[in-house]
């Protein structure tokens, strides 16, 4: 591979500081791996913004990292990433074929490489839903597998966020497997072992270790991924404050140190933390489904203002398409200007992909091959319109 030797070189002289600050800045915990296998295929679980610089300092050996597009259109960041890195692109909302190909095109010139195999950071510290299409990915790249497991980062930085906290992260080989090995398993049973390493729920974790992650502000901003009340049942009336998370009813709860609920209004309270809340407000919405559909398409389910919408061209930057209020009914995503001059509308049919990322960038794909963003100005989920997205055209939200 061209240059593979100047991305070696630089990877190399980078992990030593990355080595040292994760180490005794970020009180990461970890043992160093040496693979036993070349070319190979790390995957790992994702909790944190530098989930590929724990896994880096951990393996032995250069990796290429799969990378979200949106990473690269970042001025001169995105540029440094291409020079130093030259990630795989992909593009989150949309169809991963070419990563796919770029993917296999890197192990078939010898180079390894590494993917966070979620897609997107975990909002409820669960291991996410991992697409069959992974171990399709592994079976016919004729690489070895190496499964890593991170625990801890969704405490150190809770993906709805504000503030980071600090406490402990750790990392550590799951199990590495050989092609040998992964040429007599069918692309099922490479998706299965896939999914058995890396599944972690973090509050499972924190009830067995009771770590402890301090910080200022705990519960801002807890409503980019929980927006159902519990006793109320309305949408997006939820709104924290320093660590107070509370409704206009009147629900009131407070997040420790441990990431749980402590309720703080006279009200009977069945969660224990972000996860237990987020399962049952999933199973609320799909439970009442019928009547989000009759009921809301004249009156929005979401109503945000400070929206921006771009369209999207890939690594090269954005074209501004609107900024506004942006609505979500039944049927259709609407955009609306400031000044009401302009109306962009897109029938929830008509969307091929949708995603979030980051705290709550909404990214999605038209069946005509389009590719946009919406960014807010204010903190409102993205989780959301993601979930009611998938609810309302008939997919599951796992």
């Amino acid at each position: 591979m061209k240059y593979l030797t100047w991305f070696k070189a630089v990877y190399a002289v980078l992990r030593i500081p990355f080595t040292v600050y994760y180490k005794y800045f970020h009180n990461y915990h970890y043992k160093k791996y040496k693979p036993k296998n070349k070319p190979f295929i790390l995957l790992s679980n994702h909790n944190s913004d530098g989930d590929q610089f724990a896994v880096g300092v951990a393996i032995k050996g250069h990796m290429f990292y799969v990378a979200s597009e949106h990473i690269l259109r970042s001025g001169l960041g995105g540029k440094l990433v291409r020079l130093l890195a030259y990630p795989v692109v992909r593009k989150k909302g949309a169809e991963a074929k070419s990563t796919v190909k770029d993917i296999h095109k890197r192990l078939e010139q010898g180079a390894n490489v590494c993917m966070f195999v979620e897609g997107n950071r975990s909002f409820n510290g669960q291991t996410g839903w991992i697409s069959p299409t992974n171990g399709a990915l592994v079976k016919h790249s004729d690489a070895a597998l190496i499964t890593y497991r991170l625990d801890g980062g969704y405490f150190r930085t809770p993906r709805w966020a504000k503030h980071a906290r600090k406490g402990p992260e750790f990392g550590h080989v799951v199990n590495e497997y050989s092609r040998e090995q992964l040429q007599s398993m069918t692309e099922e049973e490479i998706t299965d072992i896939i999914r058995t390493d890396l599944y972690t729920n973090a509050f499972d974790w924190q009830r067995k270790y009771k770590q402890r992650y301090k910080g200022k502000n705990l519960a801002e901003y807890l409503e980019t991924v929980l927006f159902v009340c519990p006793k109320c049942k309305a949408i997006d009336t939820l709104k924290s404050a320093g660590d107070i998370f509370s409704c206009t009813c009147g629900l009131s709860v407070k997040l420790n140190e441990y990431c749980c609920f402590e309720v703080q209004s006279d009200d009977e309270f069945d969660f224990e933390n972000v996860y237990d809340w987020d399962m049952w407000q999933r199973e609320y919405l799909k439970n009442n489904l019928d009547k989000l559909k009759t009921e809301y398409i004249d009156k929005p389910i979401f109503r945000h203002p400070g929206q921006t919408l771009n369209r999207i061209k890939v690594e090269k930057g954005v074209d501004l398409i609107n900024t506004g209020t942006m609505e979500l009914y039944s049927d259709r995503l609407e955009i609306t200007s400031e000044d009401n001059s302009r109306r962009d509308v897109f029938p929830l049919s008509d969307i091929a992909g949708f995603s979030v990322t980051k705290m709550m960038r909404i990214l999605f794909s038209l069946k005509d091959g389009s590719y946009f963003e919406i960014k807010s100005d204010i903190p409102r989920t993205g989780m959301g319109y993601m979930m009611l997205y998938r609810y309302l055209t008939g997919k599951d939200y796992i």
